[in-house]
């Protein structure tokens, strides 16, 4: 057994070898100065001493084989550690709990937890260590508090070298805590790109002692994160720098929300603008139609084929904008929502002889790709589940221009109950500057595009349950459409 001291007046063990038979290794829990209860890798009281006894007030039958918990107040992490050690990467050792007092209100204490492997298993010792005078039992609990944060922490000393880091920093910035503790803070920057387009929480650091609200983005593991950091530099009374903490939230859903609710914002704008003209715009473009056609057959019977040729060309455009304003009314028209059971394949072979006859005129080809078992159904508007599918089939054409490949995979996700209908193109790819604006009404990439068929393909998902994802590199565009299935 190692010791060291605690502060006080009690000397800890910080490690054992368990190489001795179970009385044994009871006798030997009898006789610690500290209570002290013994539990195997199912939780289990294994051995109790007299001084825990008593404190807990039950009899030493009552509690061996029992599961720790019926004494013991643990936080969740602490029960997942002592089941499964093998697979924990970090040994626990100092966390607080409550002991459960026979006949009293539970008594806050303060748990070491030493670790040791016999030939059967993993055991643990849990030592109740009694807080020393003087301490709060607010700062007790400071440093649970602290781990279990959902902001992320981080603590320097005066020469900026890493002292703490809750588990919320570490996965905020991609670290393993052993890694980074006594490093530089430059070693918290390792694992994260920071956007390029934004000023870095390094540079931020660099530039000021202390600053409050910051926000700036990176990527960490694949992830996108956005974030909010509180720095704040501690200065002694003589005007040295005695250390300083930072502050990290992840604010990526915020953000996301936010978004969101701008998209709808200027979405519900548009609708009333388009509810207050769309008509009265259809009243003279018919007006203006009907006599455009008329002029067209006097000047084909006149034989003026330039003069025809204009016409047609107005005749054109006059179509173009009852299309612009069917996309309008689509947007501030209440739309009645069928819901009802609906499956995706047959929707999808209903669109792909339209999609085939589109895909010819640009020399592309189409592939379905469908899952070898069958897909579940979808609670859903099948009529406006076609709009869209179609909507993307057509974009994914267009954006290719002459020649290539559209793709249509359906896929179903039974852990999330969804399924995700997938319109993949090898097209160049949206822009990386354009991927965040493409469902922003009347943004678009295309020369004679309106930008409203993905604002109107967006708000069908949403109104259905489900919502769009988008995906571009250099091999393409996906979009993958994600519809909530019917649990049956």
């Amino acid at each position: 057994m190692k010791y060291k001291e605690d502060g006080g007046d009690n000397k800890v063990p910080i490690a054992f070898h368990l190489d001795m038979e179970l009385d044994q290794l009871a006798s030997w829990v009898e006789r610690m100065p500290q209570a002290v209860m013994l539990v195997d890798d199912r939780c289990e009281v294994v051995a109790v001493n007299s001084r825990l006894l008593k404190a807990l007030r039950f009899d030493r039958e009552v509690i061996l084989r029992q599961p720790c918990t019926h004494f013991l107040a643990l936080p969740k992490r602490v029960e997942d550690y002592l089941t499964h050690t093998d697979q924990q990467e970090d040994q626990m050792q100092s966390v607080q709990g409550s002991l459960l007092v026979k006949g009293s209100p539970p008594h806050p204490t303060s748990i070491q937890v030493i670790s040791g492997k016999s030939r059967g298993g993993w055991y643990h010792l849990l030592l109740l260590i009694p807080a020393p005078k003087g301490i709060s039992l607010v700062q007790q609990f400071a440093d649970t508090l602290i781990t279990d944060l959902h902001f992320g922490i981080v603590v320097l000393d005066d020469r900026d070298r890493v002292t703490e880091m809750n588990r919320a920093a570490c996965r905020m910035f991609g670290l393993n805590r052993k890694e980074v503790l006594g490093g530089p803070a430059s070693g918290l920057f390792r694992c994260i790109s920071p956007d390029p387009t934004r000023t870095s929480l390094e540079e931020k650091m660099a530039a000021e002692s202390s600053f409050r609200n910051f926000t700036t983005a990176w990527e960490v593991d694949g992830r996108h994160l956005e974030v909010s950091v509180d720095y704040q530099q501690l200065i002694e009374f003589s005007g040295g720098k005695a250390g300083s903490y930072l502050v990290v939230r992840d604010t990526t859903q915020l953000c996301s929300l936010e978004l969101q609710v701008r998209r709808t914002d200027r979405l519900a704008m548009i609708g009333q603008i388009a509810a207050g003209t769309a008509h009265e715009i259809r009243n003279p473009l018919t007006s203006i139609k009907g006599f455009l056609q008329v002029m067209k057959h006097a000047l084909r019977e006149k034989g003026e084929l330039k003069e025809q040729g204009y016409t047609e060309i107005m005749l054109r455009e006059i179509d173009r904008i009852n299309d612009l304003v069917s996309e309008f009314l689509l947007l501030s028209k209440p739309r009645s929502v069928r819901m009802h059971p609906v499956q995706v394949e047959n929707v999808l072979q209903e669109l792909l002889p339209i999609i085939e006859n589109e895909a010819i005129l640009h020399n592309t080809e189409v592939r379905h790709e469908l899952e070898a078992t069958p897909c579940p159904e979808v609670m859903a508007d099948g009529e406006l589940l076609k709009q869209v599918f179609l909507n993307l089939c057509k974009n994914g054409i267009e954006a290719m221009g002459d020649g290539g490949v559209l793709t249509i995979r359906v896929r179903s996700h039974p852990k999330e109950g969804k399924l995700a209908v997938e319109v993949h193109d090898t097209g160049p790819g949206i822009p990386t500057y354009a991927i965040d604006k493409i469902f922003d009404p009347f943004f678009t990439t295309k020369e004679n595009g309106t930008g409203l068929g993905l604002s109107v393909c967006q708000r069908i998902v949403h109104d259905i349950g489900g919502n769009i994802h988008v995906s571009a590199d250099g091999l393409g565009t996906t979009f993958a459409v994600f519809l909530p299935c019917i649990d049956r």
